[in-house]
């Protein structure tokens, strides 16, 4: 991470952490971006404080992408405490990720 970076992703290692991998801005459709936010918003909303859920831009974390190893996009990539619990790549139901999710971190 940059000192300059204008959006640091800083966290307490404790935290579990569903980062969510998005193609920058201009090479895709508004209406996916809009509904992946969207997304994002609501997991954040209904998982409360189990999980902070991360919007990574490629555009703005370039090597974040790269350290995961994203190759298709969106991308959703569980962590907690340092270790992947679980990843896709490829649209997700909200449903199934929030299920998948708590029965993942034994909630």
């Amino acid at each position: 991470m940059k000192p300059d970076d204008p959006h640091p992703v800083l966290l307490s290692a404790q935290s579990a952490v569903l980062l969510i991998f998005f193609m920058p801005s201009d090479s895709i459709n508004l209406p996916q971006r809009a509904l992946l936010t969207a997304l994002a918003d609501s997991l954040q909303a209904q998982l409360g404080s189990l999980v902070r859920v991360l919007r990574i831009d490629e555009a703005d974390h370039p090597d974040v992408v790269q350290s995961f190893a994203i190759t298709l996009m969106p991308a959703f990539v569980l962590v907690q405490r340092g270790i992947e619990l679980w990843r896709q790549q490829g649209l997700a139901d909200e449903r199934t990720l929030v299920d998948l999710i708590r029965r993942l971190l034994s909630v």
